[in-house]
């Protein structure tokens, strides 16, 4: 795993970010008893920071990441770790997160790594939460070159160091079919949720309440039906070798 240079340490830009996920995981966190949460790649320790105060800050909180580099150090557990293996035992945790992670991580090989230490340190009927950008998207946002994840490596490469924006292009996006290959080969079972998301994200952002206004007007059966089109990857998981419990955020 690369080291988090990419981090946002914004800790004002955080907190939206956090309240999303919390509102996607839903039910995953009424539970009446109390929960062990991980976040992979903590990056200023916000979100870990805001799970930990959740229910009068009765959770116990794990944070993870290859270099500390933490605004906000209160309310839960921080370890340095190698960015491959999960320094915890099997089945350790209730939640665990994975925000904008996956496409630091190294190539496939380690990506496999990353989804499977996930489902090693997730408990039976357990919850994940992973997104990701997509390849696809027009802009990427690290680098913020358009068109730059389309490339060929070499050529993405180039790209980089011929706008100044670095040695090389050290990000490695993926798309949804390649990423729900790879959950499937860490027999990880997957809900998209894309459009859920979206809502989520566009309730968060009164600036955006244009665009807000367009996506109410759009069915969610078409929105679900283009999530592959979705410039960032939502995904709620769980085992697959576990009978599932209705989806907490999207069944009734």
């Amino acid at each position: 795993m690369t080291t988090s240079s990419h981090a946002s340490l914004d800790l004002v830009g955080r907190r939206p970010k956090a309240e999303k996920i919390r509102r996607l995981l839903g039910a995953a966190l009424n539970a009446q008893r109390v929960l062990r949460m991980l976040e992979v790649g903590t990056g200023s320790g916000a979100i870990a920071h805001y799970f930990a105060g959740l229910d009068g800050g009765r959770h116990e909180v794990h944070a993870v990441d290859v270099a500390d580099q933490r605004q906000v150090h209160e309310g839960y557990r921080f370890t340095t770790y190698d960015g491959r293996h999960l320094p915890f035992a099997d089945d350790a945790f209730d939640i665990v997160i994975s925000n904008h992670v996956i496409e630091h991580v190294g190539r496939r090989e380690e990506q496999a790594m990353h989804l499977g230490e996930i489902r090693r340190v997730l408990a039976p009927r357990g919850h994940a939460y992973l997104a990701a950008p997509s390849r696809w998207q027009m802009i990427e946002p690290h680098f913020h070159l358009p068109f730059l994840s389309w490339l060929p490596r070499s050529w993405s490469h180039a790209y980089v160091r011929l706008t100044g924006k670095g040695e090389n292009y050290d990000c490695n996006p993926l798309t949804h079919a390649q990423l729900e290959r790879l959950l499937d080969e860490a027999r990880l079972r997957h809900s998209n949720l894309n459009v859920s998301a979206l809502q989520v994200a566009l309730e968060l952002e009164p600036s955006a309440s244009r665009f807000a206004a367009l996506v109410a007007r759009t069915p969610n059966a078409l929105l679900q039906a283009l999530y592959r089109f979705s410039p960032t990857m939502v995904y709620m998981l769980d085992a697959k070798d576990v009978d599932p419990e209705p989806h907490p955020a999207t069944d009734p």
